[in-house]
């Protein structure tokens, strides 16, 4: 906290006088300032307001893919968007035997190009898939 000093190293203070249902600062007199005064905490500090996220950017994109890799095995997606790179994969997480689901945060509309590997080494065959950003996209691969 930067305090004012003043030549006789003492502090300008602030009087509070009330009247007539309101309340006004006199300007003080040069003086010791005193420790823990109410006047020299009355001011709160301000913040700026929070700025709440919008529904855009609360979206959430889940991608499911539905296939048995066996035991041991593992899915991952790589593509393009939502954090996803084409050079290293991403670990979908089991639902269940035969279901794999990724998620990931939507930024506005960006869509989401992908595929899926086994145990990131194997690609999918076919075409990039699509997934629309804030949707679910339910895919069966094949390898």
């Amino acid at each position: 906290m930067k305090t004012h000093r003043f030549e006789n190293g003492s502090l300008e203070k602030a009087k509070e006088t009330e009247g007539a249902g309101f309340r006004r600062l006199a300007v003080a007199t040069t003086g010791k300032a005193l420790r823990n005064t109410p006047t020299q905490c009355a001011t709160p500090a301000r913040r700026a307001p929070r700025r709440g996220k919008t529904a855009a950017e609360e979206q959430v994109t889940t991608i499911k893919a539905k296939f048995d890799v066996g035991f041991g095995n593992t899915l991952t997606i790589r593509g393009e968007g939502q954090g996803l790179s084409w050079d290293h994969g991403q670990p979908m997480m089991c639902a269940d035997g035969s279901t794999w689901v990724w998620s990931g945060h939507a930024n506005g509309t960006e869509a989401v190009k992908f595929k899926v590997l086994i145990n990131d080494q194997l690609w999918c065959r076919g075409e990039d898939f699509e997934a629309v950003a804030g949707g679910e996209t339910e895919i069966v691969p094949v390898f």
